[in-house]
């Protein structure tokens, strides 16, 4: 009766340790693991079809607040520099942009929404020497998937002669909506 009770004994105290060391998964949900996010690219509104057609119209220091930004705005993501800048760079800058901007699907499958303005300089080779958030979308995950776009993208190239500074100051307005 002893050994009976000793054997029980030395289960039960097994089978704790293993509960406690390797927890059973099946009652939780699958968490993400970092470093592996999936993500679904973001389509461009309205790409222009050719960049060199485009005029050298100035871009006026006008940065609109990330309020201004809603459902009816044709685009997903727009950008105001400060000073006089050709359209063409700004349309270049948006469109290489484009390419790496993306919907996360952790932030897909929580169902976050929301406004993103990134504000970054680069300097006179189009490289990002400073970067960050305006105003956040209340969700980490939207507003580093917008800085990492932006951050991958670049550099941007030269600037073109109209620009006369040796930084220049962009703010990008990303906008994050589930269908």
């Amino acid at each position: 009766m002893i050994i009976r009770l000793l054997v029980c004994f030395v289960v039960s105290i097994l089978v704790h340790l293993l509960i406690i060391i390797q927890p059973l998964h099946f009652t939780t949900e699958p968490t993400e693991v970092l470093g592996r996010t999936s993500a679904v690219p973001v389509s461009l509104v309205d790409i222009p079809q050719q960049l060199e057609s485009l005029s050298d119209v100035k871009i006026t220091p006008n940065i609109p607040d990330s309020s201004s930004m809603n459902k009816n705005d044709g685009e997903g993501v727009s950008f105001v520099a400060e000073g006089g800048v050709g359209a063409a760079y700004i349309s270049k800058l948006k469109v290489k942009i484009f390419r790496f901007w993306q919907y996360p699907q952790a932030a897909i499958q929580k169902g976050e929404q929301g406004n993103v303005s990134v504000v970054f300089v680069l300097n006179d080779k189009g490289v990002v020497v400073d970067m960050g958030v305006l105003a956040s979308s209340g969700s980490y995950t939207l507003d580093s998937a917008a800085m990492a776009a932006v951050e991958q993208a670049g550099p941007f190239g030269a600037f073109t002669k109209d620009i006369k500074d040796k930084n220049l100051k962009i703010t990008g307005h990303f906008r994050y909506v589930l269908d």
